[in-house]
């Protein structure tokens, strides 16, 4: 005669606590390997970041002594093709 409910498993409670520590450590291993992408991106950032400023500061300093030799404030004002003033 087939039985209708499983027997009474005892180890029931065991069982879950492993499958819960289990996936507690895959979890904490996921949000490890993440953690590092960002850091590893948030680097890059900076390091753009730098590279930026180091360009930006190099050309405002050159344009600004460009303009003091030539004594001009127009020679300060340097518009690219398709560039407009916004007015």
């Amino acid at each position: 005669m087939p039985l209708l409910f499983e027997p009474f498993d005892m180890q029931y409670e065991k069982r879950a606590d492993l499958h819960r520590a289990a996936r507690l450590v895959m979890l904490h291993d996921r949000l490890a390997k993440r953690l590092d992408r960002v850091e590893c991106a948030a680097d890059e950032v900076e390091r753009a970041a730098a590279v930026l400023v180091e360009v930006t500061h190099d050309s405002a300093v050159g344009t600004f002594q460009d303009a003091r030799r030539s004594n001009s404030s127009a020679a300060f004002l340097h518009l690219d093709a398709g560039q407009t003033l916004g007015l």
